[in-house]
């Protein structure tokens, strides 16, 4: 019988996601949708403390902006890669270019959603990412 967080959701399906971006507000949203789905949420305002807190932890999944205030989302997701080359990464962006889309997959990012998003849009992204990983450890 699988084990159960409070929420319901199965122990095995919940992750450590490291969330970045420069805009307070939308790290809530994101941390507030992820923990509703039984994740544990870290949240980074900026590309600096983001690295420092991959470096100390864990991540199965990071959530990153592409344009962060200081170094950008894809200096982040470049160095987040050579420290941990498993990690799993979703970048995010209002300006989302098609150039930018293809920088962002060319370094290492798994998707890229376009901000603002459609939540049912994420979080079937967050699982398919997860449920992958998972599969992969098996």
């Amino acid at each position: 019988m699988p084990i159960r967080n409070s929420k319901g959701v199965e122990k095995d399906n919940m992750a450590k996601i490291l969330v970045v971006d420069d805009n307070l507000d939308m790290c809530q949203i994101i941390s507030d949708i992820l923990k509703e789905g039984g994740h544990t949420v870290n949240v980074s305002y900026n590309g600096e403390d983001a690295l420092r807190k991959i470096k100390k932890n864990h991540y199965d999944l990071i959530v990153l902006d592409y344009r962060l205030s200081g170094i950008s989302g894809l200096v982040v997701l470049e160095k987040a890669l050579q420290m941990m080359p498993l990690l799993k990464v979703i970048m995010i962006s209002a300006f989302g270019s098609d150039s930018t889309k293809t920088k962002a997959r060319e370094s290492g990012a798994v998707d890229f959603i376009d901000k603002p998003f459609d939540i049912k849009r994420f979080v079937q992204a967050v699982q398919d990412i997860l449920t992958k990983k998972t599969a992969e450890k098996e």
